[in-house]
């Protein structure tokens, strides 16, 4: 680990925390982050290995980035990501904003006084409508060429809630990575996942110490996967920006007749027009290549298989899967629970599977014994990770939580962010979203009486910073990064401290760098981020007055809000549909894992059941599948020559993807600053909201 390394990883960083929220959600360019495949980040690493280095080494040897400290470099910017935009600051912004000016108009949040169970220290403005906060916040107080100073932001209307969710987060972040340091011996060693988005990372890192380029850039395969992909995306692209005046590869299919003949399939799933319009995203065929072939076919029929299944219980039993709409997204339904019950049984198999390692993992924490095969790290990293949930838990208590919920809110966030690390870490899935959430799993558990308006209301908004939207959560991001960098042979717990490092300050220079452009520009830009502002921004808010309504309604409203944290555990009432769905869930993850286990032939992987029935998975499923089938082709009728270069062929399918994202980033960022003009909208890989 240099210090040239390190400084360029601080550098890397900070342009990260200055620019990612300005690209994603003021200038609405191709994603900055979005997701855990981050286009600046890996698009950056492909240029420098390509054309950097190459350079470099024929000017002085020496001074090429060596791959340990492009591991390192790396590793640094994966953290920074995890801030700025859907990570933290970019869904807290809007989730602060865009409510006070809403509650003006919505009858029902005012009759249900919504805003009083709150703790006005958690809500900017103290969630009122202030002309000077809340008009800024949504238009911009901005003009073209005369932006607001930092001293115009106002800062006084920020400063409590502040306060009260960055240590929250950051304890969240210290569990995170903690959690990430316990896993990784044990998922990457013992079980040998593929780690598909860190292996691609260590391909293109690859040098030979006597050449200028290594054996993969002198590939022809990887030239030609490269040249035909960038070849598609510059041309689809200048087709966009001259407005047709330009030739278009189309890179997505039509079967939309097929839900003229069978209308209802739609009706059962409406995600049934994603899997029936499949788009093509090259880079996610190359990701389903690399894996194994039970997984890349397992998400590869997960659409189809949901829509059948909806379609059959709508059909014959009358019991609808259908994605919910806005208003019930944080409550929930059959199909989310379901979900959430396989992430429990996920959990579950995964304790059992490294039971031995864990056990120890914890005997050392607490008692300070030194039991074979247990890292120092992982030992302080379980440490850590015990201190950080209960200061969490105290924290939130403290705000007005009942200590029963704050106990068990945490540890489900954490199973959120566990359960998409591991689906990353095993199948490259990098945009996938869980979709239940805390607030609908704690509302099965104890009912709506029993929980009580205030917890529903701050659960509801600790959901919005961490579950509604976990594209940039940080533990995938780490875990990718410690395996890029234990590839490169370097120590975990030399990582640690300069990850933390990063994290930190990345956020100090990102909180008045973001809060002063939703100032200065506001937060109603482009049309997706407008739905978004407007949509999602309020689910808390949305879920509260139904469930407040309903309380009304049965006449114990006054009773629920009068509870003590004993007589909500005694007057528990679990949903029968909750524990139905949640129970299936989990039974199914168990059945397949076993199979899986004790059946060498069996060709159906649990991820299946993790993924299925959202959005993200309905748009990638198509993809994946054809991953699956040129990886089947090739193994099966080729040699192993043939699938080393398809390989090849693939990772330079995977980097023309990611330079035509980058190429179409730079243009729209230079178009909007000379222009001030937005951008024309490209996307290079599937739909956020």
């Amino acid at each position: 680990m240099t210090i040239r390394a390190v400084l360029l990883g601080l550098l890397g960083a900070l342009f990260i925390a200055v620019l990612a929220y300005l690209n994603d959600h003021v200038w609405v360019l191709s994603s900055f982050i979005a997701s855990h495949l981050p286009v600046f980040v890996f698009g950056s690493l492909i240029v420098t290995c390509l054309l950097v280095n190459p350079l470099l080494f024929l000017l002085n040897r020496n001074w090429r980035l060596a791959p340990r400290e492009l591991a390192v470099i790396v590793m640094m910017m994966l953290v920074a990501c995890s801030i700025p935009s859907y990570g933290f600051l970019g869904v807290f912004a809007k989730s602060q904003v865009m409510p006070t000016n809403e509650y003006r108009s919505r009858a029902g949040w005012q009759k249900n006084q919504l805003r009083e169970y709150l703790p006005p220290h958690m809500l900017a403005a103290e969630g009122k409508y202030v002309k000077e906060f809340t008009d800024s916040g949504i238009t911009g107080a901005g003009e073209r060429g005369k932006p607001i100073s930092l001293g115009e932001v106002p800062w006084r209307f920020w400063a409590e809630p502040l306060a009260t969710w960055v240590p929250l987060v950051v304890l969240m972040a210290v569990a995170a990575v903690c959690l990430a340091l316990i896993f990784h011996r044990q998922w990457s060693v013992a079980e040998r996942l593929r780690y598909p988005i860190a292996e691609i990372a260590s391909g293109f890192m690859q040098q030979d110490r006597s050449r200028a380029s290594p054996s993969l850039f002198r590939s022809s395969a990887f030239w030609w996967g490269l040249g035909i992909i960038l070849f598609i995306r510059v041309s689809n692209g200048i087709y966009i920006w001259s407005e047709g005046n330009w030739i278009h590869i189309p890179m997505w299919l039509n079967f939309g007749a097929v839900i003229g003949k069978w209308f209802s399939m739609s009706r059962a799933d409406v995600l049934t027009w994603y899997w029936l319009n499949p788009a093509i995203f090259p880079t996610i065929v190359a990701i389903a290549f690399l894996l194994a072939a039970d997984v890349s076919f397992s998400i590869g029929i997960a659409p189809p298989a949901f829509m059948i299944l909806a379609w059959v219980l709508l059909e014959k039993y009358g019991v609808s899967l259908a994605h919910p709409g806005l208003g019930d997204f944080m409550i929930g339904g059959p199909a989310i629970w379901q979900r959430l019950g396989s992430y429990v049984a996920l959990a579950v198999v995964l304790g059992y599977t490294g039971r031995r390692y864990y056990g120890d993992v914890l005997k050392r924490a607490l008692t300070f014994a030194q039991p074979g095969g247990v890292e120092p790290y992982a030992a302080w990293a379980c440490r850590l990770l015990i201190l950080a949930v209960v200061a969490m838990v105290l924290i939130l208590s403290w705000m007005g939580l009942p200590w029963p919920i704050a106990a068990l809110v945490v540890p489900l966030v954490l199973l959120a962010f566990v359960g998409i690390s591991r689906i990353n870490c095993e199948s490259g899935l990098f945009v996938n979203l869980p979709t239940w959430q805390p607030l609908g799993v704690l509302l099965g558990l104890f009912g709506a009486a029993a929980m009580g308006p205030q917890a529903i209301m701050i659960v509801g908004l600790l959901c919005m910073l961490f579950t509604v939207q976990p594209l940039e959560c940080i533990m995938p991001f780490f875990l990718n990064g410690l395996r890029i960098c234990s590839n490169q042979e370097i120590r975990p717990q030399r990582l640690t401290g300069v990850a933390v490092s990063t994290y930190v300050l990345v956020l100090v220079v990102a909180i008045p760098i973001t809060l002063w452009a939703v100032h200065n520009y506001g937060v109603r830009r482009g049309n997706w981020q407008y739905r978004w502002s407007t949509g999602m921004s309020n689910f808390y808010y949305d879920a509260g007055d139904k469930m407040v309504t309903e309380l009304k309604n049965e006449g114990r409203l006054a009773e629920s809000e009068q509870m003590t944290p004993l007589q909500r555990l005694k007057n528990m009432s679990p949903d029968r549909k909750f524990l139905w769905g949640a129970g299936l869930g989990a039974l199914g993850v168990l059945v397949l894992s076993v199979c899986r286990l004790r059946l060498p032939w069996w060709p159906i992987h649990p991820v299946i059941l993790l993924v299925w029935g959202t959005r993200q998975t309905a748009e990638v499923g198509a993809s994946f599948l054809l991953g699956w089938m040129i990886k089947s082709a090739v193994v099966r009728l080729g040699t192993t020559q043939t699938y080393k270069t398809t390989r090849k062929l693939m990772f330079g399918v995977i980097a023309g993807d990611l330079i035509g994202a980058l190429i179409f980033m730079l243009i729209g960022m230079l178009y909007y600053n000379f222009s001030g003009r937005m951008p024309k909208e490209y996307i290079f890989f599937p739909i956020l909201n």
